[in-house]
């Protein structure tokens, strides 16, 4: 087991030694749409929405990366998303946060790549005039495909993405949150 050991830990040092840029740091802003599966919160959710509520949804992270080899990165990333109801009388508030971890694979078509993360989190709901509450930690995964503009812009290359996340809240309920947004290097 220690040889198994050693002999990984050497291709992945020889690896890192030889990929140039290894470390990068961004930071991502977007927009998601929320399918929330528990029942009882979508049924609170839309008598908001019927009282004239309008729903704004805006999404965040900011995050490393550590590549591997040309092909392969690691990334760990830190992420809030922030679904308000309001109407001025009537106000809602749910943060969506968390952490995750995974992995990016660069296929060599232009600036394309595909990831997978394990995702842990939770959501918090604050309404005008009720409690605060706060759902169970979750254990999910999040799918996400990106296309970074390194070959049209040479100094700065932002990247467009496109996710889908699965969060379990509990009580056999899962939220799955679909997010476009834009990733800036730094």
């Amino acid at each position: 087991m220690k040889r198994f050991i050693c002999i990984i830990s050497a291709i992945f040092c020889i690896a890192f030694a030889s990929a140039s840029d290894i470390f990068g740091f961004s930071w991502a802003v977007g927009s998601s749409a929320n399918i929330y599966g528990d029942d009882a919160f979508v049924g609170r959710f839309e008598k908001y929405e019927d009282r004239g509520c309008k729903n704004v949804v805006i999404c965040g992270e900011a995050g490393a990366k550590l590549k591997a080899t040309e092909n392969i990165s690691f990334c760990a990333n830190i992420y809030l998303g922030i679904d308000m109801l309001t109407n001025f009388s009537d106000f809602c508030l749910f943060l969506d946060y968390g952490i995750s971890g995974g992995v990016r694979v660069y296929p060599g078509i232009g600036g394309l790549s595909v990831g997978m993360e394990y995702v842990t989190g939770m959501r918090a709901d604050s309404v005008k005039g009720e409690p605060a509450t706060a759902s169970s930690w979750g254990n999910g995964f999040r799918f996400l495909v990106e296309y970074e503009f390194k070959n049209v812009i040479d100094t700065f290359s932002p990247s467009l993405g496109f996710a889908w996340r699965r969060m379990p809240r509990g009580n056999n309920a899962a939220d799955h949150t679909l997010t476009l947004y834009v990733r800036i290097p730094f």
